[in-house]
């Protein structure tokens, strides 16, 4: 018989200091630690480049680097070059065909391009930033590579710029309602559809996307964290912080299914998964909750053989959770767990 396929999947655990590998059964969904792991001084977000199989280590030193490693056949990591950029990375995105890397700083309150060479290596100096407002939380290439989108969690607002390069100019910004805290931010797969979900309300904005201009045209916003929660709307806080309660809303990270029909998002006060169901025009509809990891920070969702799992990681727990999701209703039941190293941030799957 043959081999179940797997997708290897690399953990970046902030508490640890390193990025760990796990493996996914996508024919049961199992999942296993395979014992392997990378130093990665202040990582807290990745991107993975499956053209080349390079891996880009985003981290929150002083000053800020980009640590770029090199994944074999056999899935191990071997670092080829450390940038430094201007500012500490919590949040990176590749440009199509990997001819920059963007990097948005929470702590530097600014987003900055790094360019690559062919061989998708850095080439500094970075590119000079830009100020998007207080606490620059996410950036997202579209996939056109056309326009670039970065959250401000501080300032409400999510500004659009044209790509040069691995130059942003700024053509638009685009208010959230006040103290909402715009976070992160997914593409449909067409590109004309981007959703955002806020830390301290859990709304998510469902825009338009011109794909010319880059300007965007909100078509929907919807709850992500229902009633039954008994959830407060937030603040920013520190993830070793209890204050300001585990009664306040407390949303991360948010995920596309690869048809586009359903989208997760988490919510880390009460560690649970709210799904939804995305009709013709990209718009939501609330489908259910689901318990989760402690603390959800990051995810991720891998096509398998027969499913799709959603992966979540958590933050508290220092393990990662796969949900098979069920394609005609978008219901998860978890199918494997396995530890990782403390603090578990983001997982990125070597797919793409």
């Amino acid at each position: 018989m043959p081999q179940p396929t797997t997708v290897d999947l690399y953990i970046a655990c902030a508490g640890a200091d390193r990025i760990d590998r796990l493996r996914l059964d996508t024919a049961t969904g199992g999942l296993e630690a395979t014992g392997q792991s990378w130093p990665a001084p202040g990582i807290r977000t990745s991107a993975y480049d499956g053209d080349r199989s390079l891996y880009y280590a985003g981290q929150s030193t002083s000053p800020g680097s980009i640590q770029v490693l090199q994944r074999d056949d056999a899935g191990a990591l071997t670092t080829v070059a450390t940038a430094e950029v201007p500012d500490k990375c919590v949040n990176v995105s590749l440009a199509p065909h990997g001819s920059a890397i963007f990097s948005a700083s929470y702590h530097g309150h600014s987003v900055f391009g790094l360019p690559l060479d062919a061989d998708g290596i850095p080439n500094p100096p970075a590119v000079a930033g830009d100020a998007p407002g207080e606490k620059a939380h996410s950036v997202v290439v579209a996939p056109d590579g056309q326009h670039a989108y970065v959250a401000s969690l501080g300032d409400d607002v999510v500004v659009a710029y044209a790509v040069e390069g691995a130059r942003l100019v700024e053509v638009s910004r685009h208010r959230s309602p006040e103290g909402a805290g715009p976070r992160h931010l997914r593409f449909s797969s067409g590109g004309d559809v981007l959703y955002v979900l806020h830390e301290m309300t859990g709304l998510v904005l469902v825009y338009r996307r011109d794909l010319a201009s880059g300007a965007l045209r909100q078509m929907q916003a919807i709850d992500s964290v229902p009633e039954s929660l008994e959830l407060k709307p937030g603040w920013a806080r520190d993830a070793q912080s209890p204050w300001p309660g585990l009664d306040r809303v407390w949303c991360a990270d948010l995920h596309l299914t690869g048809e586009g029909r359903f989208l997760y998002t988490t919510e880390r006060s009460t560690s649970t998964i709210n799904g939804f169901a995305v009709d013709d025009q990209g718009t939501l509809s609330l489908l259910g909750t689901w318990e989760t990891e402690k603390q959800p920070r990051g995810a991720a969702i891998v096509a398998g053989v027969d499913a799709e799992y959603f992966l979540v990681a958590g933050e508290a727990s220092d393990s990662v959770t796969a949900h098979q999701l069920d394609r005609t209703t978008g219901e998860l039941s978890v199918t494997g767990r396995a530890p990782t190293g403390a603090g578990p941030l983001w997982i990125e799957p070597a797919t793409r």
